[in-house]
């Protein structure tokens, strides 16, 4: 099989994990069930029984169908496969929204080859929305997809030639950010058009599909990050750290329906002096 063929075979098996995940997330969510907190010393942050069943059964799907690849995940260890491809999942990105009710969390499942990501996708199963993104090769798109597979339309990212007109979102800015990172942001926001906040991964999407503008966020991890590549960048977006360096390992992410206005939001962002 050619590398454009691999894909194709992944892609098309996206469809057998996000039904696989709904099935346990949605009725979980509508009766959440073991919830505890991973966090010590008096921090907060949940793991759901859902997080955990739904990894687990997806981790299932893959070795069975794909045995050769290997898999990340944020519930379990990794597991090491013997070729170049890769999976990165987050069963439930948004846990404190899954928690409180509220419906924009999301099931995040990355393909990567040679540890760069190739296929993105963002399920949020109570909106029953996905944002699907490609890109390999010369191949660069973004598309909304039903929980069957099927194509909704395809979407772009929208251009914005100034700050003053950006729609800028974020999850939670006082959680995510010291107090660097937030008066780096602040500075942002203040010349900004408006901006929302708690969108988590559907900011991204959101963001991929011409509605937003600017998503910057901290403290994400890889699986958090991920499958937003191919999405944003699918859509003709861009995502980088805060530096115009790879996201693909989390940390500080900037994403732009425009890439021109980058080389502005470094130098504010640059301004960030934590360690």
């Amino acid at each position: 099989m050619t590398l454009t063929d691999n894909i194709d075979a992944r892609l098309k098996f996206m469809s057998v994990l996000r039904r696989a995940a709904r099935d346990i997330t949605l009725p979980l969510f509508a009766a959440p069930d073991g919830i505890q907190n991973k966090a010590s010393g008096g921090d907060y942050d949940p793991v759901t029984q859902a997080d955990i069943d739904a990894e687990a059964a997806l981790r299932r799907l893959i070795q069975e169908a794909f045995p050769e690849d290997s898999i990340e995940g944020e519930e379990f260890d990794d597991h090491p496969g013997t070729n170049e491809f890769s999976w990165t999942l987050d069963p439930i990105d948004g846990t404190r929204g899954f928690v409180a009710g509220v419906p924009v969390w999301s099931t995040l499942i990355a393909l990567s080859y040679q540890g760069q990501p190739v296929l993105g996708m963002i399920d949020l199963p109570a909106l029953d929305k996905s944002y699907m993104g490609r890109i390999d090769g010369d191949t660069r798109k973004a598309w909304l997809e039903t929980n069957d597979g099927q194509t909704v339309k395809a979407i772009s990212a929208a251009p914005c030639e100034t700050l003053k007109t950006a729609i800028l979102g974020c999850t939670e800015p006082l959680a995510m950010f010291r107090p660097g990172e937030l008066a780096a942001y602040n500075i942002i926001r203040a010349g900004i058009k408006f901006s929302r906040l708690g969108l988590d991964a559907l900011g991204y999407g959101l963001l991929a599909e011409g509605r937003m503008n600017i998503i910057i966020e901290a403290l994400l991890k890889p699986c958090d990050v991920r499958a937003l590549m191919p999405v944003v960048e699918g859509a003709g977006g861009k995502i980088t750290n805060w530096y115009g360096g790879s996201p693909v390992n989390g940390g500080r992410v900037v994403a732009v329906s425009d890439a021109g206005l980058l080389p502005e939001l470094y130098t504010y962002l640059g301004r960030a002096m934590d360690d």
